[in-house]
């Protein structure tokens, strides 16, 4: 950002802090009101109890979320973690201020396309949830903040800054790898400041970041010598969700944990090769960015690629490298079935794009203030086209989420039962199990119906069985299953009896 006049200065940190407030305003009013399902579940159990999420374990969300969880005097444990989240989304659409207006965006079409990114229905609906993509989101969001700003200004804080945030990047999830290139690209923009000592501050901030990992084993190992996973007292193996998922204690536990192994990982980076596929990739982008921004937003897109892409500035193209390399890889990731989420940061990018497009074409047309409130007010127009998207997440403070299916599961099953359910089941009773301790003794057990099969008839000799399964009924064989649930696939398991000959 080049230095203005003090008033100019003034209505900058002014925007800047306005966005974030306005934001975190808007996600703290429209938080969901209970624990929810699937993944979002599991992130509102485990950091409480400091347990091990699933691959690829985001260390530094657990501990955060443990932070939050414990610190804020409001709320249930789980709006307490959805409000760490709103608060990360909120200080990322912040941050999109300072960094256009750094790349010389003036200051109405960078409130604008702020605000834009603040509120288009993908990361509204996301700050008001449990997610680790927030969080990922503003750390990848830190380090190119400050990897732009040692672009410009050079310095040995911004490169410290840059490396921690990408290490805390990388300890939240495993996305942030395609980071790297971006980074790469920005200490490139004045490598002849590069010094021995330079390389050495960067991988001091790098390994910093990176040390919400040591939390993995340390604590896997306590969980196990604690006994603290009640899954081990029905002779299950370590590594069960929730406490010590993959058991990260061993090396080959953790390796499969941080890097993903346990999922198709490889199909998502081989996307990259795919060029037949990228059309796809394009109109699949096409369809988020006109979701989010309106259609004249994927044409502000557009443009503004085009001035990224034809710009001698590495600061661009880091940028737009920032935001295009999550596309081929979630696009092509087979195994995830939610993908909006991963468009975090391109949605982030795009809305910098959008910016630089709306302001060369001002330029363009000269009368250039004149052009730039024309441009800001049809951006703004154009951010609200989807604004009956919006109203489910206004709506959904009231949501009961799971907390109706937890008390269905809590009145039929007896106290003293084993509750196997599959992972959209599960996260939710282990929030009932490990956070509000209302589920009695009552044991959870993640897993397919007939993935502990051979579990089975042990566990009746000592406790009631019930699984809960989206199959009506699951094949479950040489057992006999009376359904005892209504609103979900709730199931009594007995030993089934054998033919008469």
């Amino acid at each position: 950002m080049t230095e203005g006049t003090p008033q100019e200065s003034r209505f900058d940190a002014l925007a800047f802090a306005g966005v974030g407030f306005v934001a975190l305003g808007g996600y703290l009013a429209t938080l969901h009101g209970s624990v929810s399902f699937w993944d979002t579940g599991e992130l509102e159990t485990v950091p409480y109890m400091l347990g091990i999420a699933h691959p690829t374990a985001c260390p530094s969300f657990v501990l955060l979320g443990w932070l939050f969880s414990h610190a804020l005097p409001f709320g249930g444990v789980s709006q307490r973690i959805d409000a760490m989240c709103a608060v990360a989304v909120a200080c990322s659409a912040a941050l999109l201020y300072p960094t256009m207006r750094r790349l010389g965006v003036p200051a109405l079409l960078a409130l604008v396309c702020a605000l834009g990114f603040a509120f288009a229905p993908i990361p509204w609906r996301d700050a008001t949830r449990a997610e680790d993509h927030d969080l990922a989101l503003l750390f990848r969001v830190l380090a190119l903040f400050f990897g732009l700003r040692w672009s410009a200004d050079g310095g040995e804080r911004n490169l410290f800054l840059l490396a921690l945030f990408a290490g805390l990047s990388c300890a939240t999830h495993g996305l942030a790898v395609l980071l790297m290139p971006s980074l790469v690209l920005l200490l490139v923009a004045r490598r002849r400041e590069l010094r021995p000592r330079s390389f050495g501050v960067l991988a001091g901030g790098f390994l910093i970041g990176l040390l919400p990992f040591v939390y993995l084993p340390l604590r896997s190992a306590y969980v196990s010598a604690a006994g603290l996973d009640p899954t081990r007292a029905l002779g299950l193996p370590p590594g069960r969700p929730f406490w010590d998922y993959d058991h990260p204690a061993t090396l080959d536990g953790f390796f499969r944990l941080v890097t993903g192994a346990d999922f198709d990982t490889r199909s998502a980076f081989a996307g990259f090769l795919d060029v037949a596929a990228y059309p796809r990739f394009v109109q699949a982008a096409a369809l988020r960015v006109g979701g989010s921004f309106g259609w004249l937003g994927v044409f502000g897109t557009v443009l503004g690629v085009l001035v990224m892409a034809s710009s001698r500035r590495l600061a661009l193209w880091a940028v737009l490298v920032a935001g295009v390399l999550p596309i081929p890889y979630v696009e092509s990731y087979g195994v995830e079935s939610e993908t909006d989420r991963y468009y975090l940061l391109p949605l982030w990018c795009a809305a910098v794009a959008i910016a630089l497009g709306a302001t060369a074409l001002a330029t363009w047309l000269s009368r250039e203030r004149a052009w730039q409130a024309l441009a800001a007010t049809a951006l703004a127009a154009s951010f609200l086209w989807g604004a009956s998207e919006r109203r489910g997440i206004l709506e959904q403070r009231s949501d009961p989420g799971a907390s109706d299916y937890i008390a269905e599961i809590e009145r039929v099953t007896p106290s003293g039962s084993i509750v196997v359910a599959e992972w959209a089941f599960a996260t939710p009773l282990a929030y009932a199990a490990y956070v509000e301790h209302s589920f009695d003794d009552r044991i959870v057990v993640c897993g397919s119906p007939t993935q502990f099969i051979s579990y089975y008839r042990d566990w009746l000799g000592r406790r009631p069985l019930y699984l809960v399964s989206f199959a009506n009924p699951p094949d479950v064989p040489g057992f006999a299953l009376t359904r005892v649930g209504f609103g979900y696939n709730v199931f009594r398991l007995s030993v089934q009896a054998p033919a008469a000959r």
